[in-house]
């Protein structure tokens, strides 16, 4: 029984006693085998020179991103029996190998992927944090092309559950997941999970989550590749379009896999990359897989999430000294309100006072509804309701 590590570190954190923890934590530490990718200046500690231990070490400033440097440490992968993928400043729960191991059988599933949130732990003292309580991926909206997750506790959890995504920061599975499925050092940040996760899932591996806690992780913020590379945008543009072209089915290497299709991954998941929507089941956070009835009921169970800037015209809008709020709304072509908020003195003196005539608005539709318009409708202190103005929302900008 052997196990690959891999982990990356950005500017040299915490590597070391992520490292030695791990060691420490693990019932047979002779089947510890170690890829690391270190983005560094630095030479590598002398603590890594050690034979089960392979190193890269590249500039920091010669980095193409997350998911290149996990392509980096992924290359030393030699045919272990299982792969144990984790970020610097992480600790570990007592016998992790032994936990992983038997969590990985007890699924029933030959290509089964154990992952979770890891559990936060304190850099200060080293403590531990909700030793007793684990959390699972759950997906609650998009953000750009990708889809946002955040760690919900499994509280009262007694088994394992199916998970709909996956967690680049803690991932177990075989060993052969690192052959059929190696990082595409092209996608550069969120992509690259997002590619991880579509492509797993098409090779036919099934993500489940442990119900017990067992690593955990560092969350202060820690230096990133695009605050140093200047050309880092270039980077994600190429990545949000490589990720398109995987999901349509157009990428050949570290393409889809022939297991399963992105349509299935989307019935099992609720995540439509396509359309960048997410299944209400999905956001409340219930097991995958989804509930599929009819395309009438898949459809009206979706909820997309838009963060655009509205604007109008504010020739439009009736003027008055006593501005009490305005009503403001986004509404569908049939003029069912979508979304509502008041703009207030206090909050948006510039609108009311005529200086600007836009704002960055974000808000949640459910279902197939589209956003088609914007109603702006002020309220006098002394005339109530005034004027109402509608105005065309462009599709471009949602």
């Amino acid at each position: 029984m052997s196990i690959f590590v891999q982990m990356v570190s950005y500017k040299n954190f915490d590597v070391i006693p992520t490292i030695k923890d791990c060691i420490e934590k693990c019932s047979n530490k002779d089947a510890l085998y170690f890829g690391l990718c270190l983005q560094q200046n630095e030479p590598p500690p002398a603590e890594l020179n050690h034979p089960r231990i392979k190193v890269s070490v590249v500039p920091f400033g010669d980095s193409a991103g997350p998911g290149w440097a996990r392509r980096q440490a992924q290359n030393f992968y030699d045919g272990q029996d299982y792969v144990f993928q984790i970020d610097s400043g992480s600790r570990f729960v007592q016998n992790w190998d032994v936990e992983l191991i038997g969590a990985l059988s007890a699924t029933g599933s030959p290509k089964a992927m154990i992952t979770n949130f890891p559990n936060r732990f304190n850099p200060a003292n080293g403590e531990l944090e909700q030793p007793s309580v684990a959390y699972k991926v759950q997906v609650y909206s998009f953000l750009g092309q990708t889809p946002a997750t955040w760690p919900s506790p499994m509280k009262g959890a007694t088994a394992m559950s199916r998970a709909c995504y996956l967690n680049e920061s803690f991932f177990f599975a075989k060993g052969e997941h690192c052959r059929e499925c190696p990082y595409d050092p092209a996608m550069y940040t969120s992509e690259s999970e997002a590619s991880m996760a579509v492509r797993s899932f098409t090779l036919g591996y099934d993500f489940f989550c442990h119900f017990k806690p067992v690593v955990w992780r560092d969350y202060a913020p820690r230096p990133a590749n695009w605050q140093d590379d200047p050309s880092w945008w270039l980077k994600d543009m190429s990545s949000k379009e490589r990720l398109k072209n995987l999901v349509s089915g157009r990428l050949g290497e570290f393409g889809l896999g022939n297991a399963r299709s992105v349509r299935d991954f989307e019935l099992y998941s609720g995540i439509d990359f396509v359309n960048r929507r997410i299944q209400r089941s999905t956001v409340t956070g219930a097991d995958a897989p989804c509930k599929y009835e009819n395309e009438e009921q898949w459809n009206n169970e979706y909820m997309k999430d838009y963060n655009i800037t509205v604007s109008w015209d504010v020739n439009e809008i009736e003027r008055c000294d006593d501005y009490d709020y305005w009503y403001f709304s986004v509404e569908d072509a049939a003029d069912q309100t979508l979304h509502r908020q008041d703009f207030r003195i206090e909050h948006d003196a510039d609108l009311i006072a005529f200086k600007r005539n836009f704002k960055k608005i974000s808000f949640r539709v459910v279902g197939n509804k589209v956003p088609s318009k914007i109603c702006v409708w002020p309220v006098s202190k002394s005339k109530g309701w005034l004027k109402k103005s509608k105005f065309d929302l462009s599709v471009d900008s949602l």
